[in-house]
């Protein structure tokens, strides 16, 4: 599964994860604690937070409701975070 790092417009830093050909984009910006999760384009979930937040949403993939947890967390400086995604409990990318 490729994934990839890189700045997005507004100077954040997006963590792109691909899974079973579906794209799960992790924005954060420590600046204004504001995280957005996308899954294929759409945003999912939005939240502040200065430490971290975990975001937990639902999506229908080959007719099959599936639940991801995408839990981010600032780095020991502050001045990146970690990310780890779970699928139906299953970690499928972290680098934490």
């Amino acid at each position: 599964m490729p994934n990839t790092n890189k700045l997005g417009e507004k100077g954040n830093l997006v963590k792109t994860i691909t899974y079973d050909g579906h794209k799960i984009e992790v924005s954060s910006m420590s600046i204004t604690a504001k995280e957005e999760i996308k899954y294929d384009g759409k945003v999912v979930s939005s939240k502040r937070s200065v430490t971290g937040s975990t975001h937990i949403f639902n999506v229908i993939e080959n007719e099959d409701n599936i639940q991801y947890e995408v839990e981010i967390g600032t780095r020991w400086h502050g001045c990146s975070s970690w990310n780890t995604v779970r699928r139906n409990g299953m970690v499928i990318f972290s680098d934490r």
